[in-house]
């Protein structure tokens, strides 16, 4: 009988001839076979042979006596079991139907069985629902970034808490850190903290800050006064000069931030004009004396700059100058005012300090 059968009821008188008739002959049953050494039955057989009685009553015995096989452990099931799997993972891959299944529905049995064994997996360690979320997190893209406790929401969607006993978790702070993006920093508001690795050391950015320089105002360590009663310049609110024998340094001033690009200089010999674009000139002033413009080849020429876009400065080579042999004394180099329309010094001649400018290059 096969494992795990139930014995159907036992037939007589009608039902057994119509049995036979439809299983017909019971030619091929081996009747002189010997009976199966197992079971009530064989025991029973055989105390009744050692009594003498060479029968037992038909009425001792039912279907209970009947050896059902080895027990359900028993090695002997494993091929049965086999067969089983075999026909179960048939019946999978042609689906309930009878059909084969397409490759989209196999990958989505096989990822519904992954995940119930992710679950199992899951429950028998016993973890939360934020530390899967954690985990899952790292197993997927924790490998190429440096997470903390302050740009841990830039990472994760949602309510992530990881926890603390995992060596991942950096710098962990019971305290509430306030939210430094939404700038809403305050006077008592705790400041922004070190960034530290998992050693406890700081980690300093790559490149250095850029170094904020503060300038100072325009000409505030020039001594206006001094430099007109020397005779060497003038100092203005908008503009700056001083002179030597054989230069003249003027410094404009020009709106901060401006770039290099956005002023119009235009240097003639005895004329300068400045202008930022199509706007109204910042400067268009006749000099006093003609300068010496040059050109790019010339070592000497007059040129310009541009500093800390905010100051224009002029380096003006004088026309009549020693260097050049056009004058034989230096109180011909002297201008006594940068500008036509400038008020001139009251001194008709040079002063002595004029001459110690000589040695300046």
């Amino acid at each position: 009988m096969a494992h795990g059968s139930v014995a159907p009821a036992a037939l007589a008188g009608e039902d057994l001839d119509e049995f036979l008739g439809f299983r017909g002959a019971m030619g091929s049953v081996q009747w002189d076979a010997p009976p199966i050494t197992k079971g009530r039955r064989f025991a029973a057989l055989q105390a009744a042979e050692a009594d003498g009685q060479g029968k037992v009553e038909a009425n001792g015995f039912g279907w209970d006596d009947i050896d059902r096989g080895p027990p359900d452990d028993d090695v002997s099931w494993r091929e049965f079991d086999a067969t089983c799997e075999g026909a179960d993972e048939a019946v999978s891959q042609r689906g309930a139907a009878g059909r084969k299944l397409t490759k989209a529905q196999r990958e989505k049995l096989r990822d519904e069985e992954q995940l119930r064994e992710a679950r199992e997996s899951i429950r028998k360690r016993g973890w939360t629902e934020n530390e899967v979320k954690w985990r899952s997190w790292l197993a997927r893209r924790g490998h190429d970034v440096m997470v903390n406790d302050w740009n841990l929401y830039k990472h994760v969607d949602g309510e992530c808490t990881p926890p603390s006993r995992d060596p991942f978790w950096l710098n962990a702070n019971e305290k509430p850190l306030p939210d430094y993006e939404a700038g809403n920093d305050g006077p008592d508001e705790d400041p922004e903290p070190i960034l530290t690795n998992i050693m406890g050391e700081e980690i300093k950015p790559k490149y250095p800050p850029p170094r904020i320089k503060e300038l100072k105002p325009l000409w505030v360590d020039v001594d206006g006064d001094a430099l007109r009663q020397d005779g060497l310049g003038h100092k203005t609110e908008n503009f700056y000069w001083r002179q030597t024998t054989s230069m003249v340094y003027l410094e404009v001033k020009v709106p901060e931030g401006t770039s290099a690009r956005d002023l119009r200089v235009v240097m003639r010999p005895t004329h300068l004009t400045v202008s930022i674009g199509s706007e109204s000139p910042l400067l268009d002033e006749e000099l006093y004396m003609r300068i010496y413009v040059g050109s790019n080849a010339d070592d000497n020429s007059s040129v310009w700059e541009l500093q800390d876009k905010r100051c224009l400065v002029f380096h003006l080579v004088k026309w009549h100058r020693l260097e050049a042999g056009n004058v034989r004394d230096a109180s011909r180099t002297w201008w006594r005012q940068c500008f036509v329309n400038e008020e001139p010094f009251e001194a008709s001649v040079p002063p002595n300090p004029y001459y110690e400018t000589r040695r300046e290059k």
